[in-house]
C-alpha cells in the first residue's frame, strides 16, 4: 500500500474498512527467467502502469514515529479532546476494554497508567489520537508522509495509520500489545 492511499485511509477512517489490496504491479513470470530481465522490465518506464514521481527533497517529507510504553503519563490526552473523531476513538476501547480508558488517561491515578494491561491500550489509543490533532494542525504533515514507524506499542499505531492493521472493534483481537490479549485487560483496575 503506497503511503499516499494509506494518507487518505487515515483521513477517512483511521484506516477501519481499509484492507491491503492485491497490487496492480505486474506478477513476475514463473521460471527460469533471468534476473537482467526482470530488471529490464522493471525500470521500462513505458511499461509501467503508473508515472514516475518527482523525487521530493527532505523538507517535502515526514516520517510518524510513535511511542511505546514508559510515555504514559497521567492527563496525556487532555489536549486531544476538542478534535473530531478523539472520543470516539476512546469510546471504541472503552466497549473493547470493559474499562473507561480516557478516565484513566486524563485523572490516573499513575500507578494505575503504568501498569502493562492500561498503559499499552492507553499509549496506543493516544498516538492515534496524537494523529487526529496533527491531520487537523499540520495536514500536510500527514500528506507528505513517507513512513511510519513505532517504538513497542507504538508499532501497532504505525500499523493502523499506515492501513496495514484496522482500529474497529472487532478487529481488536489482533492484539495491539500483549496487555490487550489478556483477560485482565478488560478488568477494571
Amino acid at each position: 500500500m503506497s503511503a499516499r492511499v494509506a494518507r487518505a485511509a487515515w483521513a477517512r477512517c483511521w484506516g477501519v474498512g481499509c484492507h491491503r489490496r492485491a497490487s496492480r504491479l505486474p506478477v513476475p513470470p514463473l521460471g527460469n527467467a533471468g534476473v537482467a530481465e526482470l530488471l529490464r522490465d522493471a525500470a521500462a518506464v513505458e511499461d509501467a502502469p503508473w508515472e514516475a514521481a518527482a523525487r521530493r527533497t527532505p523538507g517535502q517529507c515526514s516520517v510518524l514515529l510513535f511511542p511505546g510504553q514508559g510515555s504514559q503519563v497521567v492527563g496525556m490526552a487532555r489536549g486531544l479532546l476538542r478534535y473530531p473523531r478523539v472520543r470516539e476513538l476512546y469510546a471504541a476501547a472503552q466497549r473493547v476494554l470493559g474499562y473507561d480508558l480516557l478516565e484513566l488517561s486524563l485523572r490516573g491515578p499513575q500507578e494505575a497508567l503504568e501498569r502493562t494491561v492500561h498503559c499499552q491500550p492507553a499509549v496506543f489509543v493516544a498516538s492515534l489520537a496524537a494523529v487526529e490533532k496533527l491531520h487537523h494542525l499540520q495536514p500536510e504533515a500527514i500528506e507528505n508522509c513517507v513512513a511510519a514507524a513505532g517504538f513497542s506499542v507504538g508499532e501497532f499505531a504505525a500499523l493502523v495509520f499506515a492501513g496495514a492493521m484496522e482500529f474497529s472493534e472487532d478487529h481488536w483481537s489482533h492484539c495491539p500489545g500483549p496487555a490487550l490479549c489478556s483477560p485482565l485487560a478488560r478488568e477494571p483496575r
